[in-house]
């Protein structure tokens, strides 16, 4: 038999893990997912880019011009966060956002010289709904998934340059986060994927200040937008 003093180890040993383990995380914020609705912001980076389809149409000048998005360049994001609570994992979200940036893109002829580099600056406010579910929380953590839609608009278009985008696009999102429950807001980390459905490139160009770059527009069939989100949500 085991002896007594080791059976009243092991049993003293085992209480006091037990009494560890509930006491090891101080669970945070634990009716904030009861909240019917809530606030927050939400900050962060984006990447744009376009998706491009040619049109191998010949310009005047004899050449095959085709375009290529050559360089991601980090933009800002910010936005406000409405949520209403539809039951125990599911939410619906409302997240009004704005989008800084730009997409560097270069102008190739069929002799492979390149004939013109540029900077497409771009600032989106996007309108999108989501449907947010979220899995069981483990402790002070709660992963989740995004699935929705926006109306998204440009401004500040630039007008006579060599190309432009039309103001209005529509856009299927998802994307994944995770809540973290600190002691006084919810933080939760998401990264979102923003597909552009509508062909967003202007072909009437009546604004062109150089009518020779009337070749650049001519050279593309469609464009479609495309957007990868890293934001930082407080709520």
């Amino acid at each position: 038999m085991m002896p007594k003093n080791i059976i009243i180890a092991v049993v003293m040993l085992a209480a006091s893990l037990n009494i560890s383990a509930q006491n090891k995380v101080v669970q945070n914020q634990l009716q904030s997912d009861n909240k019917t609705i809530h606030f927050g912001f939400t900050l962060g980076m984006d990447f744009m880019n376009l998706g491009v389809r040619q049109s191998n149409a010949v310009a005047p000048d004899g050449n095959v011009y085709s375009m290529s998005v050559n360089k991601y360049n980090p933009g800002f994001t910010v936005g406000v966060i409405s949520d209403l609570r539809l039951c125990e994992y599911l939410n619906l979200r409302f997240v009004p956002i704005i989008h800084f940036g730009d997409i560097s893109t270069t102008f190739i002829d069929q002799k492979q010289n390149e004939v013109k580099t540029y900077s497409l600056k771009s600032t989106v406010v996007d309108f999108p709904v989501y449907l947010k579910y979220r899995a069981k929380r483990i402790n002070n953590y709660r992963p989740y998934v995004l699935l929705g839609g926006g109306l998204q608009y440009q401004v500040g278009r630039q007008k006579g340059e060599a190309l432009l985008l039309k103001p209005v696009d529509v856009s299927i999102e998802f994307g994944v986060g995770c809540d973290f429950y600190l002691p006084y807001f919810k933080f939760a980390p998401e990264l979102k994927f923003c597909l552009g459905m509508l062909d967003v490139l202007e072909k009437d160009r009546h604004d062109l200040l150089i009518e020779s770059d009337r070749k650049y527009t001519d050279a593309l069939l469609r464009l479609t937008s495309r957007v990868l989100v890293l934001t930082f949500n407080f709520e």
